[in-house]
This record gives structure tokens, sequence and C-alpha cells, in this order.
């Protein structure tokens, strides 16, 4: 609460200045890094999924920029393997909504501030975002969370996870603008998370017959789907590893200068200009 209180200050007081401000819309897409990807670490680029958002930018000086966005996005992946390269039948996918604030420090500008300006810059900042992770079971789609596929809330478990979690954000990418007004930008970003639930999958130790004796049997077919008799098969598992989960949006940018100040460029509002 407290960060997304400081997100509506500052946003109020870059409102507040009228000067040197750009509104925007991006779109592109999103793809996840977790429990389901083919290694821990890598990233599911099976399906890449659409993404946008709508965003204030505010320009300070010709180094810097900061942003305030509000960003869309959809995540999914199916069929992870485990160490042992056996498939664990698993799927999910989730919607997320972020509320992102980010600074841009531009490397160098090359062109005319006049006419074409090319600005390639790295970013990073922190965001809040929801999200509510789901699986394809039969054709329908099911809400995870509330399932407890991992026995969350049982005697000896975690309690539930939460839906609404933070984010760290890393990245870059490059401007084009155009007569110190309109701006043009590419942008790939990650999102390292704190929670490792985006898929509904962690490295918490299951039992089959924990989670099908207090959530019931469709949250235990959800939990591991590979398990066919309970009566000779081994009933303990982990479904995931134990790092945290990663997402990454990426795409195309439109905005333009509007206010008092002088366009992107960082001059007219009092601040120094580099």
């Amino acid at each position: 609460m407290r960060f997304l209180l400081s997100l509506c200050i500052l946003s109020f007081a870059i409102i507040g200045t009228a000067q040197n401000l750009e509104l925007g819309l991006w779109g592109g897409g999103a793809v996840y890094s977790g429990d389901l990807s083919p290694t821990e670490f890598g990233v599911y680029t099976k399906s890449i999924e659409p993404a946008g958002g709508i965003f204030l930018r505010m320009n300070p000086a010709k180094a810097v920029s900061l942003e305030l966005g509000l960003n869309l996005g959809k995540i999914s992946a199916e069929d992870g393997v485990t160490n042992d390269n056996t498939t664990r039948m698993l799927n999910f996918r989730t919607n997320i909504t972020e509320l992102a604030l980010k600074a841009d420090i531009h490397l160098f500008r090359l062109g005319n501030p006049k006419g074409t300006q090319v600005v390639p810059y790295v970013m990073g900042g922190a965001s809040v975002f929801r999200f509510n992770p789901e699986a394809n079971f039969d054709g329908n789609w099911i809400e995870l969370q509330p399932l407890a596929t991992e026995a969350q809330g049982a005697p000896g478990y975690e309690d539930p996870y939460s839906l609404t979690d933070f984010a760290l954000l890393a990245g870059g990418g490059i401007k084009f603008i155009f007569k110190e007004r309109f701006t043009i930008g590419l942008e790939l970003g990650g999102r390292k998370t704190f929670t490792d639930y985006l898929d509904d999958v962690s490295d918490t130790e299951v039992n089959y017959l924990d989670v099908l004796e207090n959530t019931g049997s469709l949250a235990a077919q959800l939990s591991n789907p590979s398990i066919k008799d309970p009566e000779v098969e081994n009933l303990t598992y982990r479904r995931g590893g134990e790092y945290d989960d990663w997402f990454f949006m990426g795409g195309i940018s439109f905005s333009f200068a509007f206010g008092e100040g002088s366009g992107v460029n960082g001059r007219g509002i009092g601040c120094p200009t580099f």
C-alpha cells in the first residue's frame, strides 16, 4: 500500500508541473520465465502473449526521463519438464495488470535536436502487479489459487499466496525523437517478481493425499495430473524449483510532448540539463 501511495503522490506531482510531459501508448508482447520454462532460468518463448499500456513521462533533464505507466499483459506456459525429463502435464495462463514507475537513463544522443534524434537508453524501476493463474482442465479454465493445489492453508503448509505482488524492473531500448515533440520507442524490460506462484507452481514438498483431503479431487488432479493410482504411486513430490518467477514485456511505443516546456529535451523546468 505504501508503494501504491507513493506512486500516486508522484503522479500528481508530475501532472502538477504541466511541463516537459509526454503522454503515450505502447503495444507488444509478454513472455514468462519460471517453473514451467524449459529450464528454471529459461524463457518460455512458445507462447508470446499480447501486452500494452499507457504512460505519462516527465523529462527533467536530457540524460533522464521518469515514467509512470499502467500495463496490461498475459503470460502462459504448459508441459514443463522435471529434472528427470518427465513431463508434469501442467499448464497455466494469467492476465497481469501492472502499475510501474521507472527511470530511463539516456546513454547518448545522435542527430539534430530540431530534427530527428536517436537515443539508446537503459531503464530500471519497480512495479506492483495483480495476477490470477488459471489451468485448462477438460476444455475449461479453472482458477488455481482458490483450489490450493499445493495444499496451501492445510496443517503443515504455507498460507494461500497473494494475487498482488511487487517486481523490480530492468531493461533498455531506443527512442527516435522527432522535432522534440514526438517519440517512437522500442523497449524490452524484465520483471523480477517476489512470488513463485505466477504459474501456481513452487518448490513446496506436497503430498497428494493432503491436497485431496483438504481441498478436493479437482485440486489434487490439477496439482499432479500424472498420478493415476494413489494406492501404488509415489504421492510426495515437488512441482517446481526454488527460484521466484519472472515475466518480460516489450514492444513499440508512441508518445507526444505537451505542456509549457520545450519538448522532450528536459529544458524549461528549472532542472539541470546534460
